[in-house]
């Protein structure tokens, strides 16, 4: 008889990642870690067509970049047996509960950690939701609200949550940052995640952990996860993102939406991706009519200047080495795919075209 044991399962939405080499039986949580557990000190050849699939859209569920290394899917559990690592379907809890409970017991099991505190306040409805749930816990003091200010068109959204935060006497800071900074950190964003990123907006991610930790900031509160898990979007190819680069800057990410318990009862009810629970519940705590009534803002990044990143030469040379066709690089998305991809190939040692 065959004995084999779980040693690692993945959340339903993916927020923690979890690699694995099946050949030399290792896993970690990203993958770098796998290939050094691996005792590899190269990445080894490209997954040419996990690449195809990141460029396209058409992610291959369970591939990354390398052929060497694997993901454990989103809602599957790594198994071990005497034949090796495989994955299995995990099975995901739905158990209804009162949303706002839940919402309130994850926020006091982060400012209980013992950690400081910050909370990242955007202009939207899911952050807005958590600081009036601080709000009505009288831990305003404790918690410091972050603010990313970029000055780019329809990708700023300081006076809007700064306005919120006035309204709700919340302890504000604003971090100012520019195109020229999220250039600049395109490349420590890649590391982090690992992948090919279609726009820059992860890199917003980044600067806020980065202004955080600068601070001494240790654990951050963020509306991530809500769209997805009421979508129920298990794409993974934003929350995991957002929980690496945290961990890249040392501050544990800890967005509520994702909380366990919160999942569950939102697993319960039927998908509401307009969010009409969270609008429901935003009107109890009388949030600003345009955050429980108006129409939710895509939060794209804006075409920025990659020239100083993105070698056209060598990129040509590294679709052919791929078999794929040679990008025009003429799109934004396109840009910052490419440029990403050869960000991280380099990074993990296996690029086939010499720097």
């Amino acid at each position: 008889m065959t004995v084999s044991h779980i040693v690692g399962a993945r959340d339903f939405f993916g927020f923690e990642r979890l690699h694995y080499h099946p050949r030399c039986g290792v896993w970690a949580g990203n993958i770098d870690s796998t290939l050094r557990a691996a005792g590899q000190s190269t990445g080894g050849e490209p997954d040419a067509a996990a690449i195809a699939g990141y460029l396209s859209g058409a992610r291959l569920v369970g591939r990354t970049v390398l052929r060497d290394v694997r993901a454990v899917p989103p809602g599957f559990a790594l198994v071990k047996s005497a034949q090796g690592l495989d994955v299995h379907a995990a099975p995901s809890e739905a158990l209804r509960g009162d949303l706002e409970t839940l919402l309130r017991a994850s926020l006091q099991g982060a400012l209980h950690s013992g950690k400081r505190v910050a909370l990242a306040l955007s202009g939207g409805l899911d952050s807005a939701l958590l600081l009036a749930l601080l709000r009505e816990l009288d831990a305003l003091d404790q918690v410091t609200a972050y603010i990313l200010a970029t000055g780019m068109p329809d990708y700023c959204e300081q006076d809007a949550a700064l306005e919120l935060a006035t309204q709700m006497q919340a302890r504000v800071k604003i971090v100012h940052f520019d195109e020229a900074d999220f250039v600049n950190a395109l490349p420590g964003t890649t590391y982090a995640v690992e992948e090919p990123m279609f726009n820059l907006h992860p890199v917003a991610k980044h600067l806020l952990a980065e202004a955080m930790a600068a601070d001494g900031i240790e654990l951050a509160i963020t509306g991530d996860g809500a769209d997805q898990v009421l979508r129920r979007d298990q794409s993974a190819n934003y929350l995991p993102l957002c929980h690496a680069i945290f961990d890249a800057q040392g501050v544990t990410l800890h967005p509520p939406f994702v909380d366990s318990a919160v999942v569950a009862h939102l697993l319960a009810i039927d998908p509401d991706p307009n969010k009409q629970c969270l609008r429901d519940l935003g009107a109890r705590l009388a949030l600003p009519d345009r955050l429980v009534h108006g129409p939710k803002r895509g939060r794209l990044a804006p075409a920025m200047n990659l020239d100083a990143l993105l070698d056209r030469t060598r990129i040509g040379k590294l679709a052919a080495s791929l078999g794929l066709p040679a990008p025009t690089l003429e799109a934004d998305t396109e840009r910052v795919l490419w440029t990403t991809l050869s960000l991280i190939l380099d990074h993990l040692g296996a690029s086939p075209i010499p720097a």
